[in-house]
């Protein structure tokens, strides 16, 4: 399963996290990131009005149980 993490201002990924749920995934993004500035998504949508930005300078996290 995939996350993806973006900051809520700009809406530029900085982040995919991978995991094998969503409470996995959640945790790993909680103990990882500020949730004053960025914000969690399963499903993006990019490239449109208020979506998501594409960026190729995002960090792939893995989360473990």
């Amino acid at each position: 399963m995939k996350a993806y993490v973006y900051n809520f201002e700009s809406r530029k990924v900085i982040a995919v996290i991978l995991g094998d749920n969503e409470q996995t995934i959640e945790d790993k993004y909680d103990e990882c990131f500020d949730s004053y500035a960025t914000s969690l998504t399963y499903s993006p949508e990019f490239d449109d009005v208020n979506v998501l930005v594409r960026d190729d300078n995002f960090k792939v996290i893995v989360a473990s149980e």
